[in-house]
């Protein structure tokens, strides 16, 4: 516990740091992006309520202290890393990620606004990830407490497409920072709409790149 604890307060002291000099490398607006407001995409909507889904890991949370954890740690036999040559093929991590990591995730504002929004609207939200799950997942007491809904619905797709789960739930609009999600939306029939990554996230295994499938995407949602 101290061991991960540590590593992610020298991680957290990293974003404070560079913050304020990343701010002005963000995404840049280009006029070939059709950038959207919440306000914009709220005005969109019918007035019935509709299924919303949302993706997690750089959509609606920031959760790379505990990848960069799991990625970067010695803690293991001869100061190897607790999770192996392949941490994200590790059970024992993603168990680690879903059962305590995200007590370090923070929520980001777009991801909240956006959640909020369709709360108000009375819209169905449920979050679906690509993780793997595990038996004990602190994922939707998290969700609860960074955006006020009870007993939020969290689907795990263990790593495959989300196109069927998609369309099993009827999620007529879906929020996600990769390309795949947007792929994945549109073989669902579902509207695509892109949150940037914050500059400062860890991914780099899934593809990005905004824009690339004519989407809308949330300005500014980098925060």
């Amino acid at each position: 516990m101290v061991k991960y604890i540590r590593v992610v307060f020298v991680f957290v002291l990293f974003l404070l740091i560079t913050a304020c000099t990343t701010k002005a490398s963000l995404s840049p607006v280009s006029q070939d992006i059709k950038y959207v407001t919440v306000d914009e995409i709220q005005a969109s909507l019918p007035a019935k309520p509709i299924v919303v889904g949302f993706d997690i890991d750089d959509t609606v949370l920031f959760s790379s202290p505990g990848f960069y954890y799991g990625l970067n740690n010695h803690d293991g036999p001869g100061n190897t890393n607790l999770y192996g040559d392949k941490p994200l093929d590790s059970k024992k991590f993603w168990d680690d990620m879903n059962g305590k990591f995200d007590k370090f995730s923070f929520p980001k504002k777009s991801g909240e606004a956006l959640v909020k929004m369709h709360y108000r609207r009375g819209d169905k939200v449920v979050f679906i990830t690509a993780r793997p799950s595990s038996e004990k997942s602190i994922v939707p007491q998290i969700l609860m407490q960074c955006f006020g809904i009870p007993r939020p619905e969290v689907v795990f797709t263990n790593e495959t497409p989300k196109t069927q789960f998609l369309r099993r739930r009827g999620v007529q609009v879906y929020y996600g920072d990769a390309d795949s999600d947007m792929r994945q939306a549109r073989e669902a029939a579902a509207r695509p709409i892109r949150v940037m990554r914050s500059a400062l996230s860890t991914n780099t295994a899934s593809a990005y790149h905004v824009g690339a499938f004519g989407e809308e995407v949330v300005i500014h949602s980098e925060d």
